[in-house]
């Protein structure tokens, strides 16, 4: 008993030194401003060091190595994952902003995912690819999103696990996107969708029909909520740049 009232004296008096001293944090002063502004130059330029590196050294050309065909100005932040085989296709002057993962089906023929030129994604897109997934020039596309033109399974053998059917062809619909496509983000886009071009698409939307083309949508499932005249479109995505 008096070792516990003991250790529950000491417990009280040590934790609030503790935290104390482990939330307490380094205030710059006058004398010592310039050597903390120093450090965190120097952090700036080490972190963007080794951004250009992993992006322009290893990322980028990895990438590029793994795709049938590519077009220049292509720049790629990290590395994308595509954990099986597929044919893709780039066009001219395209950023991946972060992670992005291509997902093919794996059963029968490489699947095609075909990118125009001028088009931007932001972090976290992953594509599911069946068959076809065609984006067109000028579209930005923030993340997190997720585009697939499969179910990735089929749901007609209940006898089996789902994960061992594959899709079937009724399970798999080509996607399309046309040119200047601004899709915001955490969006759905599912099999057989056609987006119209410079259509515009709400964030959290979950597109599951195809889009006319000058439309604002959103919800879930994404309704058109309305229709742009021309001289109301947004400004297109021209450059990766501009997309950010």
């Amino acid at each position: 008993m008096a070792e516990g009232k003991l250790f529950n004296s000491l417990y009280k008096v040590a934790r609030p030194l503790a935290k104390r001293f482990v939330f307490n944090t380094i205030e710059p002063t006058a004398s010592n401003r310039w050597l903390f502004s120093s450090l965190y130059q120097f952090n700036w330029f080490a972190r963007e060091f080794f951004e250009w590196g992993r992006r322009s050294l290893f990322a980028t050309p990895m990438f590029l190595s793994q795709c049938a065909s590519h077009g220049t100005n292509i720049v790629a932040e990290r590395l994308p994952y595509i954990t099986g085989p597929c044919n893709i296709e780039l066009g001219n002057d395209i950023r991946f902003g972060g992670t992005f993962v291509v997902m093919p089906s794996g059963h029968g023929t490489p699947p095609t995912l075909k990118i125009g030129n001028g088009v931007f994604f932001g972090h976290e897109i992953a594509i599911g690819l069946g068959q076809r997934v065609e984006i067109g020039n000028l579209v930005a596309i923030g993340g997190p999103t997720f585009i697939t033109d499969t179910e990735g399974h089929s749901n007609y053998d209940p006898d089996r696990p789902i994960w061992e059917v594959p899709a079937s062809e009724d399970d798999i619909a080509p996607v399309i996107i046309e040119d200047q496509v601004q899709i915001a983000q955490s969006c759905v886009i599912l099999k057989g969708v056609r987006i119209g071009a410079r259509s515009v698409i709400g964030a959290g939307s979950v597109v599951r029909s195809n889009i006319p083309p000058d439309s604002v949508v959103m919800g879930n499932p994404a309704r058109v909520v309305k229709r742009m005249k021309r001289d109301e479109e947004p400004a297109p995505a021209a450059k990766a740049e501009a997309a950010k």
